[in-house]
């Protein structure tokens, strides 16, 4: 699904800014990155609170809307992977 490579191809436009940056602009989430990387931060040794992935993404989301950021979701996975995630409650 998708576009194959597409993070190595965008790699040459890349631009990191500070988050402040964003403020009142459109920003475009690829909510399956984030939905993996918080997934794999609490699967870590360090975490020992349950669903700390939705904290993390409740936390991201916070900072975004107090910058009064207009948010676009993009998401490149079926419902399926929200199950192999351990996201047994979620109801699509």
């Amino acid at each position: 699904m998708g576009v194959k490579n597409l993070w190595d191809l965008l790699e040459s436009c890349k631009k990191r800014v500070p988050l402040h940056h964003l403020q009142n602009k459109r920003v475009c989430v690829d909510l399956s990155c984030w939905m993996v990387q918080l997934h794999s931060v609490s699967k870590s040794h360090a975490c020992v609170k349950e669903k700390v992935y939705l904290r993390g993404l409740f936390h991201r989301l916070r900072a975004l809307i107090a910058l009064n950021c207009s948010l676009v979701f993009v998401a490149g996975f079926s419902i399926s992977v929200f199950s192999e995630l351990g996201v047994s409650s979620f109801k699509g």
